[in-house]
């Protein structure tokens, strides 16, 4: 009797190891991501919501519906509607039952789509929801969540991007154009840099500059580094204005970007 009772605790002792030993490892299995921004694919002009690590060594890209990504934009900007919408809603009646959304997962890709993964805390219990990703990033981003993707997914599915991104120059952050992200824009045009962001209420956005865009010329000078990015925006005017050849939206287009400070 009592050799059968060692050898039963001797097992309920490997499993509870492996158990925890599991999860331990569960959380190297998901990558923390923030939402940089949300853009336009250059090809069918659909909104695609951008994520990327925290190291800021690879970006995700997930299309999303325009709804969708109007509330994730809002939500970036801190805009708030005049009536409630339906994220709103659903955000105000989740607080009114004391339910916290404690993270968001994107857990898989299966024929073009991504699913996601909703955990919320309700009287001290963990409930996994099943979510569309952009509705869950979105109450992520009103619960000030983290953001989690399965790492197998980031090493299948994101693009490279590189580690040096430019200071801001005029409400613009520009990064190197590889061609991995020069094929995922479509961008056939040899030489660019790639806005990484646009400071929202800055001269650049006012321009119509947006993530996304790939900055070919200034001043009918081309651009083709960071470098020359920054220089030449610096070696230019203040009070005057450069003009911006773009490629965005699949096309080239010349916009006006006045130099205030």
């Amino acid at each position: 009797m009592k050799r059968h009772l060692k050898i039963i605790l001797a097992g309920v002792i490997l499993f509870s190891l492996a158990f925890v030993s599991i999860c331990k490892e569960a959380p190297s299995a998901f990558i923390e991501m923030e939402v940089k921004g949300v853009s336009l694919d250059a090809t069918g002009q659909s909104p695609v919501v951008i994520l990327a690590d925290k190291g800021g060594k690879r970006a995700l890209p997930i299309w999303v519906g325009i709804l969708e990504a109007s509330a994730i934009e809002k939500e970036l900007k801190n805009i708030s509607s005049k009536r409630p919408m339906t994220h709103d809603l659903l955000h105000s009646i989740l607080g009114q039952v004391q339910a916290k959304v404690e993270e968001i997962r994107i857990i898989q890709l299966k024929e073009n789509t991504y699913f996601a993964s909703l955990f919320l805390k309700l009287a001290n219990k963990i409930i996994e929801i099943d979510a569309r990703p952009s509705d869950a990033i979105v109450l992520a981003l009103k619960s000030k969540a983290p953001i989690f993707v399965l790492a197998r997914i980031l090493d299948e599915q994101g693009i490279a991007l590189s580690t040096r991104v430019s200071g801001e120059r005029y409400g613009i952050r520009a990064q190197p154009l590889t061609p991995s992200l020069a094929s995922h824009f479509n961008f056939k045009g040899g030489k660019g840099v790639l806005v990484s962001e646009v400071i929202p209420g800055s001269t650049s956005e006012v321009s119509g500059i947006k993530p996304g865009d790939i900055i070919t010329k200034i001043d009918l000078k081309e651009i083709g580094t960071v470098q020359e990015f920054e220089e030449a925006l610096d070696a230019a005017k203040m009070g005057n204005s450069v003009r911006v050849l773009l490629f965005t939206n699949e096309k080239f287009q010349e916009v006006d970007l006045p130099l205030k400070p």
